[in-house]
């Protein structure tokens, strides 16, 4: 290798001594091995290295597969954004690495006049994962005369707006004029910082609309409208003035919520790229959010990521942050005096957690709770009641299960269709589509302030025991069969019972409702029996023993049944399929006949259906088909076909496949 401590890469430079590799100063945080290839095709001052060169510096005393240098390099090309094609690909030869001395980068930039770029702030940080969107964002400005980029609080909006304005100008498209809306209430307010920004006199009239497109008549001008959501109405109805005066003019808009304007065009600017829960050190050091959090923590205080721990430690808290920007900068600074593990174990806690951001910045986005304040400000009442009560759902819903939790007699169905629209245009509910149909989500930190917002309004206990009975008929064999199907598909199902788990664990709090959390946990049985997370049961042995004793006579035969799955799960956890524990088996299976003799002594005919299917399902479980089939025969004597007609019939032709008994 050359014996050079520094090798300049376009604006990245390679520190061979420090295994360092900085973009105009900060670090990009990149594996060893992709350090290693980046450092021998640095070395080699531009000439061709051959895989099996690659191969002997990097790995010289392992034998790896050819692909591992692919996986490598990968990782080097992602770091490197926009420059990733100084590393060229030889076909059946090898790689090269293209210099580009950035003496001359600099002298063949375009030199842009600061009258070009009216009032646009210079960035204080540089960008970081967003040159993709840099470039989309400038195509579609191309096409368009109304640009507006939408996305959630935190998520970069305006320092996006300020690259891709800053580029306009850069390359002749246009002369930029900003102008910042944060602190406008009206239309007045608004015209007002227009006027400012473009140097129209506020004498007389100087300030209406028609004065402000004569200033911004010309052949090539860009208008930037920053932070318009909380004006949005106002700003919609001057931009499609100013346009309709000047054929010329383009505008770009920042805000939470689109103009809804006919010659709008919105971009949605997403969060970060994050790493799968399961990517190694490489990968997580090639994505975006992560750059960005090291980037940011070693700016305040010292080297991170350098080590595994660190790196798969940062990786997990940028994605418990949904890739938000501003939530992984205050991250950031806290890890800086909290340590990483610091920052991590306080998540749960993360509104109290994220704070202390940049004395110049809005005050909205010097704490990730102020952030969401200005957003749940600009809700109407009932926007305001669906948010906080969607704080029960941990992951995606449909829009029939948010009815059912936060319908009341004041919020109806059309008001919960206005108030989700609402709640998606200004990027609080994130919505994706599963084939037709509509799945909504609430990232984890609008979740944490959602529930803040549903505990300080008095709601917790209320929609919280809505949601319980929810998830209840979700599992229950005689609900309807379109809220049965919902559990039918294997990642349903998953999400279900994690849902499930919440619930049951509200139920049997403190402030809960132990007979809500009998009723779900004895509609579970079916889903425990065969979902696979039957282990979970155990774990919630003791409440349900609490309740034995105590329980109303109607609840009693639940609390059998519930305990006859906890036993079963029990002994599989325990002993694994191939030694399980008889003495379970047999509690189980007291349990559920506990269970069945109650029911029918109640004359309680869906308990006792309920209660006859578990049985069944556990001897299948056991072997015991024939004892199952006998089962359910008996069951078909003292039933009604519509009763038992989807379980028994599942049931019935899983018998048909099992050999005899032995």
């Amino acid at each position: 290798m050359s014996a050079e401590a520094t090798i300049a890469l376009g604006r990245f430079e390679l520190d061979m001594d420090r295994r360092v590799l900085t973009d105009d100063g900060d670090i990009v945080h990149i594996g060893s091995r992709a350090f290693d290839i980046l450092a021998a095709l640095a070395s080699a001052d531009g000439r061709l290295v051959t895989k099996d060169e690659l191969m002997q510096v990097v790995w010289p005393d392992t034998v790896v597969e050819e692909n591992n240098i692919q996986v490598h390099l990968s990782a080097v090309r992602k770091a490197l954004g926009r420059d990733r094609d100084l590393i060229i690909t030889i076909p059946g030869r090898g790689y090269q690495l293209v210099q580009r001395r950035r003496e001359a980068a600099v002298a063949d930039a375009p030199c842009t006049p600061a009258s070009a770029m009216r009032g646009l702030p210079m960035q204080k940080i540089r960008l970081i994962g967003r040159d993709d969107d840099v470039k989309q964002a400038r195509e579609m400005l191309d096409r368009t005369r109304v640009l507006t980029l939408t996305g959630a609080g935190g998520i970069g909006k305006t320092s996006l707006g300020i690259e891709v304005a800053r580029g306009y100008a850069a390359a002749g498209a246009a002369d930029v004029c900003f102008v910042e809306l944060a602190a406008s209430t009206d239309r007045a307010t608004v015209l007002a910082a227009l006027a400012e920004s473009c140097g129209v006199s506020s004498a007389g009239s100087g300030g209406d609309a028609a004065r402000i497109a004569s200033a911004l008549a010309g052949p090539r001008r860009l208008l930037v409208l920053d932070n318009a959501e909380q004006v949005i109405a106002d700003v919609a109805a001057i931009v499609e003035t100013l346009i309709a005066t000047n054929d010329a003019l383009r505008v770009l808009v920042t805000s939470r919520e689109p103009l809804r304007i006919v010659p709008e065009a919105v971009f949605q600017v997403d969060p970060l790229d994050v790493p799968a829960a399961d990517a190694d050190d490489a990968d997580i050091l090639a994505h975006s959010a992560v750059r960005l959090f090291f980037s940011r923590a070693n700016a305040l205080r010292r080297t991170l990521g350098t080590r595994s721990a660190e790196i798969r430690v940062a990786g997990e808290i940028c994605r418990r942050l949904d890739g938000i920007p501003l939530a992984i900068e205050l991250a950031a600074a806290r890890a800086a005096t909290l340590g990483l593990d610091g920052v991590y174990r306080r998540l749960d806690d993360r509104l109290a957690l994220l704070c202390g951001g940049h004395r110049t910045a809005l005050p909205r986005h010097q704490t990730l709770r102020a952030t969401f304040d200005w957003s749940f400000a600009l809700l109407d009442r009932h926007a305001r009641a669906v948010f906080r009560r969607l704080a029960m759902f941990g992951g995606l819903f449909t829009f029939d299960a948010m009815c059912a939790v936060v319908c009341d007699a004041d919020l109806t169905i059309g008001g919960v269709i206005a108030a989700i629209d609402e709640l998606v245009a200004k990027s609080l509910v994130a919505v994706e589509f599963d084939g037709p149909v509509a799945k909504y989500r609430l990232p984890e930190s609008t979740r944490a302030y959602a529930l803040e917002k549903l505990m300080a309004e008095g709601e917790r206990q209320q929609i919280a025991a809505r949601y319980a009975r929810y998830l209840t008929a979700c599992f229950d064999a005689g609900a309807a069969g379109s809220v049965r199907a919902r559990i039918d598909d294997a990642s349903a199902l998953r999400q279900t019972l994690d849902d499930a788990r919440s619930a049951f664990d509200w139920a049997f709090s403190p402030d809960g409702n132990p007979r809500l959390g009998i009723e779900l946990a004895a509609s579970l049985v079916g889903a425990l029996l065969d979902g696979g997370t039957i282990d979970e049961c155990g774990k919630r042995d003791d409440a349900l023993a609490h309740c034995r004793s105590s329980g109303e006579a109607p609840f009693l035969p639940e609390v059998r049944r519930a305990l006859g799955a906890v036993a079963y799960a029990r002994a599989q956890a325990r002993d694994g399929p191939d030694g399980v524990d008889a003495s379970r088996f047999d509690a189980a299976h007291a349990c559920f006949g506990e269970a069945n003799d109650l029911a029918r002594a109640q004359g309680a005919a869906t308990r006792t259906l309920r209660a006859t299917i578990a049985q069944a399902r556990l001897l299948l479980a056991d072997g015991r088909a024939h004892e199952a089939a006998d089962t359910l025969r008996a069951l078909a004597v003292h039933f009604d076909p519509a009763l038992r007609a989807r379980d028994v019939r599942r049931l019935f032709d899983l018998v048909a496949t099992l050999p005899a008994d032995p």
